[in-house]
């Protein structure tokens, strides 16, 4: 159908698109087709009373040949059939779901504003609480924090010669002679607890050892006896 589609009548290209069979067209098709060929000036007729544009001319006779033996009120039937048994029911069901989806939008949006009202009445407090009162624009704040730039390098200031003075380096001193006692400490207590919880020997020689000490412990206890 891409000869039947003029260039002239760009409405035609979107009632029959590219890769559409010439089988599907029903009668309406061809005269929805017709119309456009008409509303685009291409309804020029001959001396004869025939369509002087071919595009038209042809569309014309497709029209005909429907009308000639009411064929177009059978088509006109089925597509009716099609439409009661197919695409009302697939529209219905697509209408259902776009209700669905509509009503948990219309839910999701209540709790969105629910949330952007807390957050607001949040804001609100937080910039009372700062003391900016009703002015909390994002200037008034932005020339705050300007503000509180210039007052803090006094600060900052202040603080470098107090880390700067012999007070503060005594008290370092005495915190690091203190830091280092009580690790000095802690190492000392970990000491005393790994040599009294050292596992026995349980070599070769240890066991050796062991026994050469127990026999020697029997000797002593025998001769105790013999005396």
């Amino acid at each position: 159908l891409a000869a039947e589609r003029p260039a002239e009548a760009p409405a035609v290209a979107q009632l029959v698109p590219p890769g559409t069979e010439r089988a599907s067209l029903t009668y309406f098709d061809a005269k929805a087709v017709m119309q456009a060929l008409l509303d685009a000036g291409l309804g020029e007729k001959t001396l004869f009373g025939g369509y002087s544009n071919a595009h038209t001319a042809q569309w014309a006779d497709i029209v005909r040949r429907f009308e000639a033996g009411s064929i177009h009120l059978a088509d006109a039937a089925s597509a009716m059939a099609q439409a009661v048994g197919y695409e009302l029911p697939a529209l219905k069901k697509e209408a259902a779901r776009a209700e669905k989806e509509l009503s948990e939008l219309v839910r999701r949006q209540g709790e969105y504003e629910r949330l952007a009202a807390a957050a607001e009445e949040r804001y609100v407090a937080a910039c009372d609480k700062k003391g900016l009162g009703t002015d909390c624009s994002r200037e008034e704040i932005g020339r705050r924090l300007r503000e509180s730039r210039s007052l803090l390098r006094a600060t900052f200031a202040r603080v470098a010669a107090l880390c700067q003075s012999e007070e503060m380096g005594g008290a370092v001193e005495y915190y690091l002679a203190y830091v280092r006692h009580c690790l000095e400490a802690a190492a000392r207590l970990g000491a005393d607890v790994g040599a009294k919880a050292a596992p026995p020997d349980v070599t070769a020689d240890g066991a050796d050892r062991a026994g050469k000490a127990a026999k020697a412990k029997g000797k002593a206890k025998g001769a105790k006896g013999g005396e």
